[in-house]
């Protein structure tokens, strides 16, 4: 299942809407701009698509500039062990007003699902991060750290049911029989953190290299995992990200710094990777607090993935191709996926 359609309606009037916008800002210059964040995430982006288990998702986010103003920069100071004071370190919030997740077992026609499949499920939610980018130096190494509060809903309040059934219906698809099983309404908490190194070089046109690695923990009642992995790109202007956002894959991140460009364009090749030890997972696992579909987890789950990422002026378009290994017991194979991601950066 997709938006696709609507989605490249809505990517295109953003494009037609900020093209006449100025250029980026130039290396050196203070980066006190907005950016917004369209992302959807869909199997519809990746060849053979099957339309099972996580079968689409969709999140709408936008990040701060810079921030200076003492009361902002509070709940970084409060958090001083995860967020160190540092020289010309970058802070910014990032806002997620609205996310939504589907998953699906493999077989869309049974109106009892069978109880081995990986059960219906819909998550609704939206958040707040913080966000801070320290360049290397003494070392020349440089550091992300990145910790996000999402609040939502499992099950039929996320809606999850009612968007895959009318879009279907739009596109004169049959419709999935089983979502009367899906988890029960559940309110979830998610906390996220994560922590990057970013090894570099790159000479005097921006062209270069970067190898980034990473470790993140979850907690809340979506998820409880801890996971290690990394990244490593080739292009130019590499320093003005950490790599394209995903909405459940923890490399990259929502975060852009154009004041760390030379001119006004760049792109890079990626390719990454990520490790998760998983000790809960609400879509797997059901519902915590009533009885509901579950099936065995996998307690390990490894993705890979590859992309490309282009910047010119004040847009940033990228996408991944990820594969992740099986998550549980009767999954017959590896799932993959593509992930879209369009970001503007908002110069007023």
């Amino acid at each position: 299942m997709g938006l696709q359609h609507s989605l490249a309606a809505a990517l295109l009037a953003t494009a037609a809407l900020l093209a006449a916008a100025p250029a980026r800002a130039q290396q050196g210059a203070p980066d006190n701009d907005w950016t917004a964040t369209v992302l959807e995430e869909d199997d519809f982006w990746a060849p053979h698509n099957h339309d099972r288990h996580y079968t689409h998702g969709i999140r709408f986010s936008g990040t701060s500039g810079d921030v200076h103003d003492p009361l902002w920069l509070q709940p970084f100071s409060w958090l001083g062990p995860i967020f160190p004071d540092a020289a010309d370190v970058s802070r910014r919030y990032n806002l997620i007003p609205l996310g939504q997740n589907m998953y699906t077992p493999q077989n869309p026609t049974p109106v009892n699902p069978d109880p081995r499949d990986r059960p219906y499920a819909g998550w609704l939610y939206g958040g707040v991060g913080l966000m801070q980018d320290t360049p290397g130096t003494t070392d020349g190494i440089d550091r992300f750290d990145d910790l996000e509060l999402k609040l939502g809903l499992v099950g039929p309040g996320s809606l999850a049911n009612a968007t895959q059934t009318r879009f279907h219906l739009l596109i004169d698809v049959s419709p999935f029989a089983g979502w009367h099983a899906q988890l029960h309404d559940e309110p979830t908490l998610d906390l996220f953190y994560q922590h990057k190194w970013r090894y570099h070089g790159e000479n005097d046109a921006a062209w270069g290299w970067d190898a980034i690695p990473q470790w993140d923990l979850r907690v809340g009642n979506v998820y409880d995992y801890a996971g290690a992995g990394g990244m490593l790109r080739l292009g130019r202007n590499l320093r003005a990200d950490y790599g394209p956002p995903h909405i459940d894959l923890n490399t990259g991140a929502d975060y852009i710094n154009t004041s760390r460009m030379t001119g006004n364009w760049g792109l890079y090749g990626f390719i990454g990777t990520e490790a998760r030890a998983v000790a809960h997972n609400i879509f797997l696992d059901g519902n915590d607090f009533k009885s509901s579909p579950s099936v065995e987890k996998y307690p390990a789950v490894g993705d890979l993935e590859a992309g490309l990422a282009v910047f010119y002026e004040h847009f940033r378009l990228a996408y991944s191709y990820i594969l992740r290994s099986p998550e549980f017991v009767h999954q017959t194979g590896a799932d993959h996926y593509g992930s879209l991601d369009l970001t503007v950066n908002l110069p007023f």
